[in-house]
């Protein structure tokens, strides 16, 4: 009786990807599909390790999701941000001594980085969160967060991350009471 061949890191997470994810998807959230405890159980590793690896070879992508992450195919996927490209976009270098404020970094990503069409950009598809770690070595969900509370930036929730406006681009966003009394119900 022969031993079954154990399956490499890739075989194991490409097959996951391609048997754990629902038909409307094409990647896997690494802790809700329940591929890190499969990972862990047979081979006894950190899947989180193993993945950045693979990723890093361009063997799969990972994309940052609430809650884990998202694991695909690379063909499944949109090439990731370029960084360099970004801050060549917003007109600035990561290794300028005079570097900028939050404050005038998120407007300047707004101005340059939003489709022809939007007001605002998306925190993770823009590829904003990314070029704010680089530019800064700090998380830009806690001084977005700062920021939009100091009133300004505006930030609504979207799918995979949220969306930052510039104050002045978006309505306010009202309470049912106000709504109401301004429609005279109230």
């Amino acid at each position: 009786m022969s031993e079954e061949r154990r399956l490499s890191y890739e075989e194991f997470v490409k097959r996951s990807i391609e048997t754990l994810r629902s038909p409307k998807y094409k990647g896997i959230h690494s802790v809700y599909s329940g591929f890190n405890q499969a990972f862990k159980e047979y081979f006894g590793e950190d899947p989180i390790k193993i993945t950045k690896q693979l990723a890093d070879e361009g063997k799969i992508a990972i994309r940052p999701a609430k809650g884990g992450v998202m694991i695909y195919l690379p063909e499944d996927v949109a090439p990731s941000v370029n960084v360099s490209q970004i801050f060549e976009k917003m007109g600035i270098s990561k290794d300028d001594p005079a570097k900028l404020t939050y404050e005038e970094f998120v407007r300047l990503a707004i101005e340059k980085l939003r489709p022809p069409k939007y007001k605002g950009i998306h925190s993770v598809y823009s590829g904003f969160n990314q070029a704010f770690k680089e530019y800064f070595g700090e998380d830009p969900i806690k001084i977005t967060r700062q920021l939009a509370d100091e009133g300004k930036i505006t930030v609504r929730p979207a799918k995979g991350g949220v969306m930052i406006y510039l104050p002045e681009d978006v309505t306010p966003t009202n309470s049912a009471i106000e709504i109401l009394k301004k429609m005279g119900l109230k």
